[in-house]
């Protein structure tokens, strides 16, 4: 018997959920957009609903329509989005979410949005523009606000740990270093790790490398007696933004992730792309195709990748040496790249800044719900 987890997930958590709002008597409820239930909450309370998505607007849009029943299924088992702007959209299915599922959550989803007061999104203008105006445009939100990037804070880190890879990364000579990170949450094979390790070592780069906590790979034998003096394993919680911000960190290898993308763009550090599963292999697409901040760090027809990290091909360690050298390589792709992600770098600082787009954004989206309060009152 197949479980509907979307489902499932509602009717635990709303009851729980709809008691700690109602207690608080809100004027507003702004929610995540998983919280399909909040909408039916403020209706009955009778207070808008605004939605806030984590990720961006070329994602949602793709996702959108990626998952809608007449996405064309190609002869090989590619996705096609139907019509939308440039870059067409083409996804193999083995990188998309199960449909099934998925499409009951975005249906769910898309009504709430539809009905909702508006949708603020992590993103700003500077970044998707084209984006931004479409899902405005097309009448998907009633409102829409883009308030982006929101990022943990770059300052210097305190404690000991932190403190000890951001004194390593003084010693290194600027955009020397490659940071590597897949998040809290990708799944990763032993030996896939196993791979990239030795891919590490054979590129000769210093690297940073940010293992998540609870992950209990041991690397190769004698391996981190051979890279101690160029690389340096975290594994506790990473300041990504605070590393990026480093001069010294020259390449970041991503699983793909938004909030890494943002923390990528808003520090100015190009990205080697490596997505793990659900709107990653997508979010790709925009930073490699569209912006040109970007490169796959396994080559289209290398081997299968799968949003099911048991079913992607294990890329091999000869193929990780090979990408890093030739992003890094002085003049090659990741200094063209560079380029384009400072620009992007400081319009992102600019749409935060006192009369910046996710400045005024931010100020309509506080002023039109003040507006809707004194409306009912």
């Amino acid at each position: 018997m197949r479980i509907n987890i979307a489902a499932s997930t509602e009717s635990l958590m709303r009851p729980v959920h709809e008691t700690l709002v109602r207690a608080q008597s809100p004027d507003a409820i702004i929610t995540d957009l998983l919280f399909t239930w909040s909408a039916d909450i403020a209706d009955e309370l009778g207070v808008p609903c605004v939605t806030f998505h984590v990720t961006g607007a070329f994602s949602m849009l793709a996702m959108r329509h990626l998952m809608m029943e007449d996405a064309a299924i190609d002869g090989d088992d590619t996705v096609t989005a139907p019509p939308f702007p440039t870059p067409q959209i083409r996804v193999p299915r083995t990188e998309l979410p199960d449909l099934s599922i998925f499409r009951y959550v975005f249906g769910k989803v898309h009504s709430m949005q539809a009905a909702c007061f508006g949708l603020a999104v992590n993103t700003f203008s500077g970044l998707e523009q084209q984006y931004c105006d479409m899902y405005t445009g097309q009448g998907y939100v009633q409102r829409s606000y883009f308030v982006g990037p929101q990022l943990q804070s770059s300052e210097s880190p305190t404690d000991d740990s932190k403190s000890q890879y951001i004194g390593w990364l003084d010693t290194k000579s600027d955009h020397s270093v490659v940071y590597v990170s897949f998040g809290s949450c990708a799944l990763v094979s032993h030996a896939q790790l196993d791979q990239l390790a030795l891919g590490l070592e054979a590129s000769g780069k210093p690297f940073l490398w940010a293992v998540r906590a609870a992950e209990k790979w041991t690397p190769p034998k004698g391996w981190e007696k051979r890279v101690e003096d160029r690389g340096v394993i975290i594994r506790s919680w990473a300041q990504t933004t605070a590393i990026l911000a480093h001069p010294a960190v020259g390449a970041f290898l991503t699983h793909c992730g938004w909030n890494s993308i943002l923390e990528a763009v808003a520090t100015g550090v190009p990205m080697l792309t490596w997505p793990k599963f659900h709107d990653q292999f997508v979010n790709e697409r925009l930073i490699n195709d569209v912006l040109g901040i970007g490169h796959r760090l396994w080559p289209h027809g290398a081997g299968l990748r799968s949003e099911d990290y048991e079913k992607h091909e294990l890329i091999p360690a000869d193929d990780v040496a090979r990408a890093l050298l030739t992003f890094m390589h002085p003049g090659g792709p990741g200094d063209v790249m560079r380029t384009r992600v400072m620009d992007l770098a400081s319009k992102s600082h600019g749409a935060l800044a006192e009369g910046g787009s996710s400045q005024q954004d931010l100020h309509r989206l506080v002023n039109d719900l003040m507006a809707a309060k004194e409306g009912r009152n």
